[in-house]
């Protein structure tokens, strides 16, 4: 399906019945990293997956600036009808997810974040050199945004009022102790670390968040 957002057409895969559940990917990913969990969470929710602009099937360069991809979210929600639906991010798609909830509080229900950092002090050393020589040779845009974005600040982690799930990889190029730090300043922040995954291991076309996501998504009203 097609989308037109903010003077792009967007390609979204929508399955199943029930509750509102946008997936988000990370950056150097598009929808396709679900595709193992997208039919069964479709058994409970109504799943919404989106390729970010410059993405997969969507239209568009790829986006210099989070600002932009958060923009794309807002209006993709507004347009499908779904705002105050459960939201999984992951990596950049977790970052984006959360800017738009610390600048909307009504954009979801439910937030659930994995691989995500929030300044630079969030990146293991060996992870810069590699993501900072694709910058430098300007071979890959993606890689460029993440280590030039100032990202979220204090206060703008403690206006995430929502139940926002972070997750990390016990191996990850994410820190744990970072993740750990964000967790505790957002309100309603839990902290879960997946033990002997990376970064990409548990989120990347596997099984292993789906009881997770089923689980925090339930509603308990």
């Amino acid at each position: 399906m097609i989308a037109e957002v903010n003077g792009n057409n967007l390609y979204y895969n929508k399955l199943g019945q029930g509750e509102p559940l946008l997936l988000l990917h990370g950056h150097h990913f598009d929808g396709g990293m679900f595709a193992q969990i997208i039919a069964p969470l479709a058994l409970y929710y109504t799943v919404y997956v989106l390729d970010m602009r410059g993405h997969g099937l969507s239209e568009g360069e790829i986006a210099q600036h989070y600002q932009t991809e958060v923009a794309d979210i807002a209006t993709f929600i507004k347009k499908m009808g779904i705002k105050g639906c459960y939201c999984f991010g992951f990596d950049a798609g977790g970052l984006v997810a959360m800017m738009l909830a610390s600048q909307d509080s009504s954009a979801f229900k439910k937030l659930m974040v994995a691989g995500v950092f929030v300044n630079g002090n969030g990146i293991r050393p060996y992870h810069y050199l590699t993501e900072g020589c694709l910058r430098f040779l300007q071979l890959n845009r993606d890689s460029r945004v993440e280590l030039t974005e100032s990202y979220l600040s204090v206060d703008a982690l403690k206006a995430i009022t929502i139940p926002t799930y972070c997750v990390v990889g016990e191996k990850d190029w994410v820190k744990v102790d970072h993740v750990r730090w964000y967790s505790q300043l957002i309100p309603q922040g839990q902290l879960l670390i997946m033990p002997r995954q990376k970064h990409n291991s548990y989120a990347v076309k596997s099984f292993k968040l789906l009881d997770l996501m089923k689980n925090f998504f339930r509603d308990e009203n």
